[in-house]
Parts: C-alpha cells; structure tokens; sequence
C-alpha cells in the first residue's frame, strides 16, 4: 500500500497525472468529434432533404464548418503536447536537484 502511495507522488510531483488526463481529454474530444461528423454526414446522406435544397445546403455547411474546426483544434495538440513535455522535463530536473542537494551533505571534502 505504501509503495502505490510512493509511485502515485512521484507520478504526481512529474506531473504525469496531469498529462495522462490532458491526453485522456484529447481522446474523449476526438471520439465526440468523429461521432458528431459521422452523425452529421449520416443525417445529409439519408435522403430526407432534396438534394439541392436549403435544408441539405444547411447541413453540408455544417459539416463542413464542424470538420474545418475540428482540424485546426487537433493540429494545434502538437504543440500542446510539447509544452507538457518540456514541464516534465522542468519539473523532473528540479526533482533530481531537490535529491541530490538533499544526500549532497554540504560537498565539503576532509583530508587525512
């Protein structure tokens, strides 16, 4: 039990626990996206507007406005992902120098 509590602040003093819901958000908003897409292209594919018509010229600029939007919100995930991984690595630089100034012992040297 004690070991779970140790790994789980360690995950939590890296910030992993912020990235892995970070990438679990971005996943969740993928699956809602593709299922609004599919729903929509379903809806103007499934003959009940004349093609030609308002309501089909309606729901073919929605698809295309919801999947423009889309797009540029996902191609933005990259740099996302960067700025979390550059706090990792900030974040697991001060871990590393918290220790070793800890079992550091002041660095003086006696000599015989």
């Amino acid at each position: 039990m004690r070991k779970i509590r140790a790994l789980e602040s360690k995950k939590a003093q890296l910030g992993l626990n912020v990235v892995k819901s970070v990438m679990i958000t971005f996943m969740v908003l993928a699956v809602i996206a593709v299922a609004v897409v599919l729903a929509l292209i379903s809806l103007r594919d499934s003959n009940i507007f004349t093609s030609g018509s308002t309501e089909y010229n309606q729901t073919s600029d929605v698809i295309e406005n919801v999947t423009a939007a889309t797009t540029s919100f996902f191609e933005n995930t990259g740099t996302i992902f960067a700025i979390l991984v550059v706090v990792v690595i900030i974040l697991a630089i001060a871990i590393i120098i918290g220790v070793v100034s800890r079992f550091g012992g002041g660095g003086a040297t006696q000599s015989l």
